[in-house]
């Protein structure tokens, strides 16, 4: 809040310097706060803050030794963890084969349809990454996939160090507003939710079509569901006649 003076030139420079004197006791005793300052002290996300980590999944397509490519299982699972990557995550889609020559060979078909998946399931090339690791799984060579999926981390609370009985300037003790931001970060499933909006989903076709039929039907069959409403009284009224 800024306080602000105006006040016109007198003629007489008594009455020039009496008013500069009242302008600057009331700045003096303003002791205004900067608007900046004060909102941040008051907010709970500025004084609190959520932070964000990353936190890996991986997902291992095993292939056996006389496969021909993915299972009709394994495709189903390949797609829900696409599914997943899309929903959580703003980096990269790692896929990796076997560095092994046999490995590699074993996974070839496999890794073949697993990046057909990727591109069917709109996913920008530029975001996946292909490369190969060292090792073999616990049931032989196996495509691996995997991502950093956002993570909330909550702050530390407790802060009590300051005398709440005492507190002249009215301001927000340290500790203020942070169980709120613990529990939001605590809670959240997606943490990707508090950095961006998500991308609305596709409107059920079913849905729409059975509510625009209500719609249709009842704007356009208004006038004779009136009429077929007066019709059983008016004939009513006309057997009531001898």
């Amino acid at each position: 809040m800024n306080t602000v003076c105006r006040f016109r030139l007198a003629p007489r420079r008594r009455l020039a310097a009496l008013s500069a004197g009242v302008c600057a006791a009331a700045l003096l005793s303003a002791g205004c706060v900067d608007d900046y300052t004060a909102a941040a002290i008051n907010n709970p996300a500025t004084h609190h803050p959520i932070g964000f980590g990353a936190e890996p999944e991986t997902l291992f397509v095993e292939v056996g030794s006389s496969s021909r490519g993915l299972s009709a299982n394994q495709e189903a699972d390949v797609w829900r963890f696409i599914e997943r990557y899309k929903a959580e995550s703003s980096g990269s889609l790692r896929i990796a084969a076997p560095k092994s020559a046999g490995g590699h060979f074993a996974v070839s078909r496999s890794m073949r349809q697993v990046e057909t998946l990727v591109n069917n399931a709109g996913i920008d090339p530029r975001a996946v990454v292909v490369t190969r690791y060292a090792g073999a799984g616990k049931h032989g060579p196996a495509v691996k996939l995997d991502y950093d999926r956002t993570i909330a981390v909550a702050p530390e609370c407790g802060d009590w160090s300051d005398d709440l009985g005492y507190n002249r300037e009215r301001l927000p003790y340290n500790n203020f507003g942070c169980a709120t931001q613990r529990n939001l970060a605590l809670t959240v499933a997606n943490g990707r939710d508090l950095t961006a909006p998500q991308q609305e989903t596709p409107r059920s076709s079913e849905r729409r079509s059975a509510t625009w039929s209500e719609y249709v039907g009842a704007a356009g069959g208004g006038s004779g569901s009136s009429s077929s409403a007066g019709a059983p009284a008016a004939s009513a009224t006309s057997a009531a006649k001898p």
